[in-house]
Formats: C-alpha cells, sequence, structure tokens
C-alpha cells in the first residue's frame, strides 16, 4: 500500500508550518514509520535553516521539479529520525521549478515511505492548492490572532473548493493574549482539533540548534504538545492508514531508506 501524504497548510505567513512539518515528522518517526518532509514552499525555503542538514551543495527539490535529478538525488537523512527533500534558495531554481512534474516525485516518495509530509508555502497558490489537491488530508496551522484565523478559514474554502480534505487544525503559539479557547476556534473552522502548541522558547532554541524541538528536548512541553498531535492522527486512519502492528492494512511499512541507493523512479 502507497504511503499517506499529509500537506501542512495555512494562509498566513509565520504561523509555524515548516516548524509544524518538522516536528510531527519526527514524532510520527517515534513509532517506527518512515517519514519525509517535502519542502514545497519553493520561493521562501527555510527547511535546511531549522536542521542540521548536510546536502553538501547537492540536488534539491528545485532540481526535482526541473526535471534535472530524481528525488531519491534530492532526499537527506534529518536529525530526529526523518528524511527531508529541501527546496533550493536560488531564485533560479524556482523560476525553472515545474509543478506538473510534482505528482511523479510524491508518487516516487509515497512508494518509499509510510508519511510523506508536505510542508506548503503562504498565501493561496498553484503552489499550494497542488500539494492540497494531491495530499490524502490537509492539516491546517494557524495561531490563535484573529488575523490568523481569518486566514486559515479562508484555506478551508480553498480546500473545499478543490475537493481536498482537511483533517484538522494545528493551533500554534497557542495561550498567549486574549484569544478564545482552541476548542472554539476549531469549531469556528469546522474542523477537528488536532492538538495546540503552546509558545515555548525551545522552539526557536531547537531551531538554533538544527533540530526539531522533539528531539533536541523531548521533555519540553512543546514536544509533547507535537506528539499529543501525531497521537491525534494515529488515531484517524482515514488521514494516517492503520496503526503499527495491525495485519488489517493501513499505511505499509516503508524501507525506512534515506539518501543513497533506490529505485529507477526514486532514484
Amino acid at each position: 500500500m502507497d504511503g499517506r501524504v499529509l500537506a501542512v497548510v495555512g494562509a498566513k505567513g509565520g504561523v509555524g508550518k515548516t516548524t509544524t512539518s518538522l516536528n510531527l515528522a519526527a514524532a510520527l518517526a517515534e513509532d517506527g514509520r518512515a517519514v519525509v518532509v517535502v519542502e514545497a514552499d519553493l520561493a521562501m525555503a527555510n527547511a535546511v535553516d531549522f536542521l542540521d542538514v548536510d546536502t553538501g551543495g547537492g540536488r534539491t527539490f528545485h532540481d526535482v521539479l526541473a526535471g534535472g535529478a530524481g528525488v531519491g538525488d534530492a532526499t537527506y537523512p534529518a536529525p530526529g529520525g526523518f528524511d527531508v527533500v529541501p527546496s533550493g534558495t536560488e531564485l533560479d531554481g524556482f523560476v525553472n521549478s515545474d509543478l506538473d512534474r510534482f505528482p511523479g516525485a510524491l508518487d516516487a516518495l509515497k512508494a518509499r515511505y509510510d508519511t510523506v509530509i508536505v510542508d506548503t508555502g503562504a498565501g493561496v497558490s498553484r503552489e499550494t492548492v497542488v500539494p492540497m489537491g494531491l495530499a490524502d488530508a490537509s492539516v491546517l496551522v494557524s495561531t490563535p490572532r484573529v488575523a490568523s484565523v481569518r486566514d486559515a478559514d479562508k484555506t478551508m474554502t480553498v480546500a473545499e473548493r478543490a475537493d481536498a480534505p482537511v483533517g484538522g487544525v494545528v493551533l500554534t503559539k497557542s495561550g498567549t493574549g486574549r484569544s478564545p479557547p482552541a476548542n472554539r476556534i476549531a469549531n469556528f473552522l469546522e474542523t477537528p482539533l488536532l492538538g495546540h502548541v503552546p509558545h515555548d522558547e525551545v522552539i526557536p532554541e531547537s531551531q538554533d540548534a538544527g533540530q526539531p524541538a522533539v528531539a533536541y528536548a523531548p521533555n519540553s512541553g512543546a514536544a509533547a504538545a507535537y506528539r499529543e498531535v501525531a497521537d491525534s492522527l494515529r488515531r484517524r486512519p482515514d488521514v494516517l492508514g492503520m496503526t503499527v502492528g495491525n495485519d488489517q492494512g493501513g499505511f505499509r511499512f516503508g524501507d525506512g531508506a534515506s539518501a543513497g541507493g533506490g529505485t529507477d523512479v526514486f532514484r
């Protein structure tokens, strides 16, 4: 069975989509899943700024979408027990990227990994809509702030028009200011609450250290919150497949493969 694809989305910039993608990947990998994060923020790549990943000046997702590399050539092991396909940081790479190649790259990853997490950019554009349409479900990310929730509501509308299922919402920087309770925000958005992540100084500290908070400070409040989000998804076979060890189907264990090796399509 092919792996499941989750698109991490949200129209508002700076709400923590990349942070959520990386920490969710680390939390899901803890039960033995083969997990990969694809950086689909083609214009404003920053995953490698948050991770101690040695690309050696090698291939990126820009190269894959430009037809110059297989997705395996652009896949690297990351701290936290998962792999990452980083986007490039050069403008020329963004200009040469062809989203028509996105489905093929995603199919190659689905054949190799149990869970593929697609980290999308801010705004509502083809770069966001294409991953949403290809995903088994989207994970909506928002802060409790009014402007952020309003933009999250717009993302929900886009998802509905694209016939793309939304698995639920993750609220970041929760518990600050006079924001409404997390459940109330989820009810407003008419989607399940997957979890809420408190404001925690561990997040910027872990980014400076090049690790997800789940790996850098496993006992922190932020790490515990992201594990709760992962647990919420594990209880959703419609989103993530069945749990580990269930022989009735569900997600297929991947090869746990990182960069190097691979099939011809993955190369």
